[in-house]
C-alpha cells in the first residue's frame, strides 16, 4: 500500500493520498463535463424553433380585430386573435375565418351586450362529419379556434359539409332564445385552387414541390384576405328569430273560456240597461 511520503506537497503519484485525490480529480472533471453538455442540449432545445403548420410562410399583413369579450363564471374575459394563435400554433386561414364569424355571430345575437359563454353554441362543418382532433388535420384550426371560445366540445356541434368554401359555414346560437346566425365564406375569398392543392398537400400528401410552393403563396393570400378584407367582402349571413310559439290545445281552451265569460258578462250589462 502508498504511504504519503514525508516531503510530499500533495501532487505527487507514490503514495495513497495523492492517488486518492487524483482519482477524485479525474471523476469531477467527468461529471463538469457531463453537466455541461446536457445544459448545451437543454438550451439547444429552448431555442430551437417550433415548426409553424406552414413553414416558410411570410408575416402577415397589418391588421386590428378587437377580442370578443365574454362572461365567465361571472368574470369578464377577452380572448384575442393571438391568443388563439399561441393555442392552435399559427395564424392559418381557418382560425381568422371562424374568429371573424364568431365576433359577427355575438354582435348580431347579443347586440351591446356581453354574452355569457356558456349561452353560446356553435355549429360548425367538417368533410364526413368528422373533427379534425390530431394535430396537423387539416381544417384543424376551425376546431381549434371554436373549442377555445366556448372553453369545451359541449356547445360544439359538428355536421357534415361536402368540401371547400362550404365547410366554412357556422351557425351561432344564443341558447337562452334559440336564435340563430348563420355566416359563410364568400367564395372568391379562397384563391383558385387552393382547395385541391391543400388536399394534395395536407391530406394526400402527394404533392409536388412546385405545389407545395404553390400552396404556400395561396395559403399566404388566402390568409391576408380573411385577416384585411371587409365582414361585407369575406362572407353572406342572415338571422333565424325566435318563432313564436304557437298556442297549444290548453291555451286555446283556456283563451275560449274567457270569451265565453266576457260576452255573458256584457249579455247581462245590456239587461240590465233594458230593465232600467
Amino acid at each position: 500500500m502508498k504511504e504519503k511520503i514525508s516531503k510530499c506537497e500533495g501532487n505527487c503519484s507514490n503514495c495513497t493520498m495523492c492517488s486518492i485525490n487524483q482519482g477524485k480529480n479525474r471523476i469531477i472533471g467527468i461529471k463538469t463535463v457531463l453537466i455541461i453538455l446536457l445544459g448545451v442540449l437543454l438550451l439547444s432545445a429552448l431555442l430551437m424553433p417550433v415548426k409553424s403548420h406552414m413553414q416558410g410562410a411570410s408575416e402577415p399583413h397589418e391588421f386590428e380585430l378587437k377580442p370578443i369579450i365574454l362572461i365567465d363564471n361571472g368574470n369578464e374575459i377577452e380572448i384575442t386573435l393571438d391568443n388563439i394563435k399561441d393555442y392552435h400554433g399559427d395564424l392559418c386561414p381557418g382560425v381568422v375565418t371562424v374568429f371573424r364569424q364568431t365576433q359577427i355571430g355575438i354582435k348580431q345575437l347579443w347586440g351591446g351586450d356581453i354574452p355569457e359563454r356558456d349561452d353560446i353554441k356553435i355549429v360548425s362543418h367538417f368533410k364526413n362529419a368528422e373533427a379534425p382532433v390530431i394535430k396537423g388535420k387539416s381544417m384543424k384550426g376551425r376546431y381549434d379556434t371554436f373549442v377555445y371560445i366556448l372553453n369545451n366540445t359541449d356547445n360544439l356541434e359538428i355536421r357534415d359539409c361536402e368540401g371547400g368554401v362550404d365547410c366554412f359555414k357556422t351557425t351561432i346560437i344564443r341558447k337562452s332564445t334559440n336564435e340563430e346566425f348563420n355566416i359563410t365564406l364568400k367564395d372568391n375569398v379562397s384563391p383558385d385552387g387552393f382547395f385541391e392543392l391543400m388536399k394534395k398537400v395536407k391530406i394526400t400528401k402527394n404533392a409536388r414541390d412546385d405545389e407545395k410552393e404553390e400552396f404556400k403563396t395561396k395559403w399566404e393570400e388566402f390568409r391576408d384576405n380573411v385577416l384585411t378584407k371587409t365582414n361585407h367582402d369575406l362572407f353572406e349571413y342572415e338571422i333565424k328569430k325566435k318563432k313564436p310559439e304557437t298556442f297549444s290545445v290548453t291555451n286555446a281552451i283556456f283563451g275560449g273560456i274567457i270569451v265565453i265569460i266576457l260576452i255573458l258578462i256584457l249579455l247581462v250589462i245590456v239587461k240590465k240597461f233594458k230593465s232600467i
